[in-house]
């Protein structure tokens, strides 16, 4: 395949920053007058992911990334799953998804952010403007709780959830106000609109990028690695051979700082699903040890946060379910309101169950 000179010249310009990291840069506008590329054309590309030739495999991801600009995401999605793609091709292929979902128009709010609590995070809504629609629906003081069936616990979870949709989409929230809870589908505006956007930075777009395949059923297949199968024991045997005592006047004997993978920790609740955590082994058994169960005890923490909070959200759902009925005189609002009720119970259940897994048998209330 024949090199253009616009395709050397952009590979010089990009192949330094592009395919290592993911700048936030200004939105760029979709236009939809552009045809789509010829699928046989993109099937070509990705086939060159796996070129023998570094430069060939360089200059295809830059072509599906950003220079053919019929290329879409939605495209690339298709292949993103396929199995028989090496670690290689499917990094390239991801990291020409991301650019692609960074340059795509995103949805926005219009919303400020006020008072942040797990589970109740507090809205500013721009005054009432049709280029953003939920600014006619919220109103200042209203708590986001929900999105879908998530509890929101930071205002980062809630603008992934709002940039991993497109302008004009349904963002499904529930939200407290005045004590109650009330769910409304909320159509988004455009980023590109807003006046005073919050920079979108690389972890941002990563992370509402995994929401919007996370909705659409996308799933990377996982790739195994060695930590996966080495648990503490393993470390710490590895640290401390039998024996042998580390002398902290003696550096060379000293353990290094390792990262511990797999079951003997909790995953970590950050959306990416890794269960890996930074041990500084340093003199002796008893700092490794301690070291392990302070880590431990930050993780378990960090999941059970949300889940208590979402405890308490249906909680206070329950009551004010009960005290509708109680009140309620039509016997078809009140069959309808027992139902909701039997479902937000069988919930509580769930988390209850949830949060005693998370605790451990050893763990107390």
């Amino acid at each position: 395949m024949p090199l253009g000179l616009r395709h050397i010249a952009a590979l010089i310009a990009l192949s330094g920053s592009t395919l290592c990291h993911a700048q936030p840069v200004p939105e760029r506008p979709v236009i939809q007058t552009i045809p789509d590329t010829d699928p046989e054309v993109i099937e070509d590309w990705i086939e060159q992911l796996g070129n023998e030739d570094w430069l060939m495999r360089d200059l295809a991801t830059l072509e599906i990334a950003e220079l053919d600009p019929g290329v879409s995401l939605e495209t690339l999605e298709l292949y993103v799953t396929r199995e028989d793609f090496t670690l290689e091709q499917r990094s390239r292929l991801w990291l020409a998804c991301l650019r692609r979902f960074q340059m795509r128009s995103k949805g926005a709010l219009g919303v400020q952010f006020g008072e942040v609590r797990v589970g109740a995070i507090e809205v500013i809504p721009i005054p009432d403007d049709p280029e953003f629609p939920a600014s006619m629906v919220l109103r200042r003081g209203d708590q986001i709780a929900l999105v879908e069936d998530r509890i929101m616990d930071s205002t980062f979870s809630l603008r992934a959830e709002i940039l991993s949709r497109d302008p004009g989409e349904i963002l499904p929230v529930t939200i407290i106000r005045n004590g109650r809870t009330n769910s409304y589908d909320l159509r988004l505006g455009a980023y590109s609109n807003l006046t005073g956007g919050a920079r979108m930075e690389s972890q941002m777009l990563v992370t509402a990028l995994q929401r919007r395949w996370e909705r659409r059923g996308i799933e990377l297949p996982k790739t195994g690695s060695v930590g996966a199968a080495i648990d503490l024991d393993d470390w710490q045997r590895a640290a401390f051979p039998e024996g042998v005592v580390p002398d902290p006047r003696e550096p060379e004997l000293m353990a290094p700082r390792g990262k511990v993978i797999g079951p003997g920790l909790p995953e970590s609740p950050d959306g990416t699903r890794r269960a890996r955590v930074i041990i500084n082994v340093w003199t002796d058994q008893m700092d490794f040890v301690d070291q392990t169960d302070r880590q431990r005890a930050l993780l378990t923490g960090e999941r059970l946060q949300p889940e208590i909070a979402l405890l308490n959200f249906y909680l206070r759902q329950q009551v004010q379910y009960q005290a509708d009925i109680s009140v309620e005189q039509r016997d078809e609002v009140i069959a309808q309101l027992e139902s909701e009720l039997e479902q937000i119970e069988q919930r509580i259940e769930r988390v209850r169950a949830e949060i005693e897994s998370i605790r451990g048998p050893d763990e107390s209330p």
